[in-house]
This record gives structure tokens, C-alpha cells and sequence, in this order.
């Protein structure tokens, strides 16, 4: 049987999605299941890894019977996933406790004790990024001083989409996307940073082995193709994080290429032939070789666009299966009818802390400009602002540092609104791409499969082959000075809310 099919999976914040593919990059079925997020403390963030796995192999063969595909057509299979996780296994791979996940903020003291007895100068200069408890290091450190059980009994330490890559082929490893978001990752010559690692107290041998993402290092073993409907022996890659996933997908094959991924968070991922060795932005490793990624990434941008969903949304909730959509559709239809400007709201999408480039766990939300003649619509349009004003926070930053923006193109969840691309476009002034199929990651994950099973040569030749633009959203010059009056303001409430939000942590504790 001619193997001409591609898999991606993703194990993202909210659900585990699935697409099937064409060598061509057609999609031909495509399922997704959504799981829970504990939340045990404030600030804490926790999901049971077992429940990906059960996802699935829920959806996995609902992909193929939809697709009326053979899973034995599947030359490769690629997984990706939110990072980083922590995810510690025992030597079954059985997970000894629920993962921290990438927005879990519990590991502050950590974070200052790193800062007192390694230093930000020292880790930033060999691995890139900022000393937060959104990087792995300080997680582990803290499983290290409050799970220490938990710390001896680890075999490895995985990430999310190496915890499926685990149940799906017994292979233990890392890809190198995830290195740097390690802290202790040696960014230049990609491997581990044993000093760093040293002086942060950290057991290495506890670290699976870096592998590069368009490897193979498994094949499907029969229990997990009794699980999945997956046929045994179809190979399986190291994969990448999602955001690495996304760039991919988006073809980011030169410096200056970006893309915007909006699902839970917001990532703006800038492609560049060198390592960024700063402390506003996030540092990751390209799945193509030889390049990097430079990453700008809020936390709750499309999170508090769901939580409106879930909180004030009844009346859409209850609509949408009436109308056959989803709610998420009927709310940009409500954030169409408030003008440019939201009628003098601005939101601060901090609803769980914030990463780049203002990195602080006690942000919080904010809808600021109310009156009573705000509406609902105004509200919704205000979020999808909000997380526009974030992204160009974060390209500005990174302008800054060097790494401007050539072409930007959109993937992911909130490529799907037609309203929100356009609020992209206009607050960033920049054309607005979307790919043709903007899955947000799967669509790298099979792209990356396929340079490693050889359906492609190269990266290159998987691009010009599979990526296209689909439609363009061009700025709109007449809301430029709306913007960027409302831009400043919004840059501008977060500086004078700083002390304001760590009085009401304080209080809260």
C-alpha cells in the first residue's frame, strides 16, 4: 500500500486535536476532544496526562472512519504540544502525578531563589529568556523542595507531546524545539547546559535524550494500535511544542517570516537564523534546521475570550447548536457590531498572570473605560482588542531587539474569526496572511513527519508544496490613529496598575 497520508496530533491547553492530511497538505478529516484543567491554588494549573491519552484514542479512529482512510496509508505520524509541561514518569512511563502545565505559577520563590544563586545574566546568555515560573527549571525545582518523593521516583521528565509520543511508541526523549525552554539549555550548540544545570542542583540524568523534531524514534507498538485504531509500525517523529508546530505550518523558512497563533494564549513566533540570548522575549529552536524562533506569547489572549464564552455567553451558548455554529461565531458576529475602539473599552488580557514581555504572575484582567452605555458587544470586541494591543506589545519588543516582522501570517483557533484577523491587521497596520489550512499545529506536525519519512526531501520542498495563502486581511488605514491612541493607553495601564495588582495578591494570600 502506497503510504501518502500524514498524521498531526496536538495536545494543546484546552483539547487533543487530530487532522489527517494528503502529501498535499488537504485536509481529510479532522476530530478533537477537550479534557479538564484543574485548578488546585491560585495560580496553580494542572492536567491529568492520562486524559490526553484517553482523548486519543477517542478521536483517533473517528479521524479514519470520517476520512473513510486506511491507518495504514500514514506515513508518519507528528505530534506536538503546550509548552513546556512538566510531566515526570516512572520507568513504565506511568505518570507519578498530574503535569504542571506551561501556565502554572506556583514556582515563584523558586524563580528568586534562581535569580539570588545562578543569576539572570547567566542563564539568559546561554539559553535566552527571563527567570519566570512559566519555564521548566523552576517547576522542577519545586517538585524538587515540595514533591521530593515525587523527584526520586522520576525516571524522566517529559513534556506533553513526549507523554503521547511515549504511549504511542515506548520511546523516551525530547525534542529539541523544547531545549531552551529547560532554562538550563545550551541554545548555541543544542544540547544540555551541564553548568547551568549544576549550579541549579538539577539531576540531568532525569532528562530524556534530545532528539531533533524531524526524527524518527519509534513505530506504533501493537497495545497502542489496539488503543487507537492506529496501524502497528507506522513510524512516529520526536515532534516539536506547538508554537514551534505553528511556524511550520506557516512555512517560516526566512528571518523576518511570522506567524501569530491564537488559541488559549496568543504567540507571535518570529523565524531567525540566530539564537535570541534576551530576557523580554521567549527563546525557542526551529523544527527547521539551522534557524531559531524568537516568541512573543500572552496567556489567556483566546482563554478570555472562552471564559466570556462560558461566564456571560449563555445566550450564544444556547443559540449556536440551534443555529448550527459555534459560539464562538455568534460572539465575533457581536464584536462586528461595535466600532473600532470597542466605544472607549480596553482590555487587559492578564487573566492568569502574563508572560512577554511584562512577566508578572500577579496581573490581572481588566476592562477599563466602562460607562453605562457600554454593551455587550462592546465587551467582546474589547477582548479581541485586547489581545491584538498584547501581540504588538510583544512585535515591538521584539523590533527592539532586532527581529522585525517581513510577512505575518495566522493560525490557529482565532484564525476562524474573520473580525479578529481584521482587529489584527488594523492594530498592527501589517497585512494579515492565513494559510490554507490553519489547523494552529497539526498541519506542522505532518509536514515535519513527512520530511522525516521522505513524502518530502526537505522543509523546503514540504513549503512550496503545501503552504498557501488563502486570504489576506489588509490594514485599514483609516482606524491607524484610533489605534494608536488606544495602544498608548493600553501600554500605559499596566504600569500604573503594577503595585495596585500585587496589594490584591497580597491581600488575597
Amino acid at each position: 500500500m502506497s503510504s501518502t497520508l500524514l498524521l498531526g496530533i496536538d495536545v494543546g491547553t484546552t483539547s487533543l486535536k487530530a487532522v489527517l492530511f494528503d502529501a498535499d497538505g488537504t485536509i481529510l478529516s479532522q476530530a478533537s476532544q477537550e479534557y479538564p484543567t484543574v485548578y488546585p491554588h491560585p495560580n496553580w494549573a494542572e492536567q491529568a496526562p492520562e486524559e490526553w491519552w484517553r482523548a486519543a484514542c477517542a478521536i483517533l479512529p473517528q479521524l479514519f472512519a470520517s476520512a473513510g482512510a486506511d491507518p495504514r496509508g500514514v506515513a508518519g505520524i507528528g505530534v506536538s504540544g503546550q509548552a513546556p509541561s512538566v510531566v515526570p514518569v516512572d520507568r513504565t512511563g506511568a505518570a507519578l502525578r498530574p503535569a504542571l502545565l506551561w501556565l502554572d505559577r506556583r514556582a515563584e520563590a523558586q524563580c528568586a531563589w534562581l535569580r539570588a544563586h545562578v543569576g539572570a545574566e547567566a542563564i539568559a546568555s546561554v539559553n535566552g529568556g527571563r527567570i519566570d515560573p512559566y519555564y521548566l527549571a523552576p517547576k522542577w525545582l519545586w517538585l524538587r523542595e515540595h514533591e521530593p518523593e515525587t523527584y526520586r521516583r522520576t525516571h524522566a521528565l517529559l513534556q506533553a507531546n513526549g507523554y503521547l509520543i511515549h504511549k504511542l511508541c515506548d520511546a523516551i526523549c525530547m525534542d529539541v524545539s523544547h531545549g531552551p525552554l529547560t532554562l538550563f539549555f545550551d541554545s548555541r550548540r543544542l544540547r544540555y547546559a551541564e553548568p547551568l544545570a549544576g549550579r541549579m542542583g538539577l539531576d540531568l540524568a532525569q532528562m530524556p535524550p534530545i532528539r531533533q523534531c524531524a526524527e524518527v524514534v519509534g513505530t506504533v507498538t501493537s497495545a497502542a494500535a489496539a488503543a487507537t485504531g492506529l496501524a502497528p509500525g507506522t513510524p512516529v517523529i520526536a515532534g516539536m511544542c506547538d508554537g514551534t508546530a505553528a511556524a511550520v505550518e506557516a512555512g517560516l523558512l526566512r528571518p523576518g517570516d511570522a506567524v501569530e497563533m491564537t488559541g488559549q494564549s496568543t504567540v507571535l513566533l518570529i523565524c531567525s537564523d540566530e539564537p535570541y540570548l534576551g530576557e523580554a522575549l521567549i527563546p525557542l529552536v526551529h523544527g527547521v534546521p539551522g534557524h531559531y524562533l524568537v516568541v512573543g506569547a500572552l496567556v489567556a489572549s483566546g482563554g478570555s475570550l472562552r471564559w466570556f464564552r462560558d461566564q456571560l455567553g449563555e445566550a450564544e451558548r444556547l443559540a449556536a447548536p440551534l443555529l448550527g455554529v459555534d459560539p464562538f461565531d455568534l460572539l465575533s458576529q457581536e464584536a462586528a457590531a461595535s466600532p473600532a475602539g470597542a466605544n472607549g473599552v480596553i482590555f487587559l488580557p492578564y487573566m492568569f498572570g502574563e508572560r512577554s514581555p511584562i512577566w508578572d504572575s500577579a496581573a490581572r484582567g481588566v476592562f477599563f473605560g466602562l460607562s453605562l452605555a457600554t454593551k455587550k458587544a462592546d465587551l467582546v470586541r474589547a477582548i479581541m482588542e485586547g489581545a491584538a494591543f498584547g501581540l504588538r506589545h510583544n512585535a515591538e519588543t521584539a523590533a527592539g531587539s532586532g527581529f522585525d516582522i517581513a510577512r505575518l501570517a495566522c493560525v490557529g483557533g482565532g484564525a476562524a474569526s474573520a473580525v479578529w484577523n481584521q482587529i489584527k491587521a488594523d492594530v498592527l497596520q501589517v497585512p494579515i496572511r492565513l494559510p490554507r489550512a490553519a489547523t494552529g499545529a497539526p498541519l506542522g506536525d505532518a509536514l515535519a513527519a513527512g520530511v522525516a519519512t521522505g513524502v518530502y526531501a526537505s522543509f523546503e520542498e514540504a513549503v512550496r508544496r503545501v503552504v498557501r495563502v488563502e486570504r489576506e486581511f489588509a490594514p485599514d488605514p483609516a482606524r491607524r490613529a484610533r489605534y494608536d491612541a488606544l495602544y498608548q493607553v493600553y501600554v500605559g495601564l499596566y504600569p500604573a496598575l503594577r503595585e495596585s495588582f500585587r496589594a490584591l495578591a497580597n491581600a488575597d494570600e
